[in-house]
């Protein structure tokens, strides 16, 4: 289930994050299912011996332009943001805390939920998607001092869309989604160096990329990377899609799709 929601910041103040606020927005996400799903956070959904959260969430996108002042985003009037998950419970709970509160903060800002549609992404065995947050995919290495390196891979490399299917069948298991048809595909679409992006997360630094992709596959596997998000760290505000028209940017040059990424 996919919700776009669009705040408004109260009485018009001028609404103030930082530059990486993937930390204080997923924050508030667990706040808001606290109240219906007190214990996810900690306990997430089982895969075996891992523990995963099966939510993603979006950018933000301001509806008019914003700046950048000492490391921060200020902009003023309305923004949205996309959240998503393959369980609708969790969407419900952020829809429904949000109504009951009428208010919501990060840090010391305070929004007021102005609407929120229902997003119906239509899935075909064959489809286009374009990223609402950078997709990571990585592998992490211990080297011979000890020290740990991580290493994150191309979306032209192998390993990434090898990495990303794993991820996806890993939910698809800790779900209970039978799949009639193993095959899972992506390709990155008209996908340049511009469209690598970092961002810090606990001061850590995260490379994603965004941009347009091709996924083939089981329609049931394809549906699940539209709710959960694409490859690691969903639940910090990575790989979330939306499924787009391949007609409404076929006309358009490689360039124009890598500016927009």
């Amino acid at each position: 289930m996919v919700i776009k929601l669009v705040f408004g910041a109260l009485e018009g103040d001028k609404i103030d994050l930082p530059v990486h606020y993937n930390r204080p927005l997923q924050g508030l996400f667990y706040y808001l299912m606290s109240d219906t799903v007190p214990k996810y956070h900690d306990l997430g959904t089982r895969s075996e011996d891992r523990k995963l959260k099966l939510f993603t969430f979006s950018r933000i996108y301001p509806h008019n332009s914003f700046k950048v002042v000492n490391r921060r985003m200020v902009f003023k009037g309305f923004f949205n943001i996309y959240f998503a998950s393959p369980i609708d419970k969790l969407v419900k709970a952020v829809l429904h805390s949000i109504n009951e509160q009428k208010v919501v903060r990060i840090e010391k800002n305070y929004f007021t939920l102005m609407k929120y549609e229902v997003i119906n992404n239509e899935v075909d065995e064959e489809m286009l998607v374009k990223t609402l947050s950078p997709i990571t995919a990585y592998s992490t290495i211990i080297l011979p001092n000890g020290n740990r390196y991580t290493h994150y891979f191309s979306p032209y490399s192998s390993d990434f869309k090898k990495l990303i299917e794993e991820n996806l069948k890993r939910k698809a298991s800790a779900l209970g989604i039978v799949i009639k048809n193993n095959n899972f595909y992506i390709e990155p679409y008209g996908i340049t160096e511009k469209n690598e992006k970092l961002l810090f997360y606990k001061d850590i630094i995260i490379k994603g990329w965004t941009g347009y992709f091709i996924l083939k596959g089981e329609t049931q596997l394809l549906k699940l990377a539209l709710n959960s998000g694409l490859g690691a760290k969903n639940a910090q505000g990575f790989g979330m899609i939306l499924s787009v028209e391949k007609n409404s940017i076929r006309e358009r040059s490689f360039l124009e799709l890598a500016e927009e990424g």
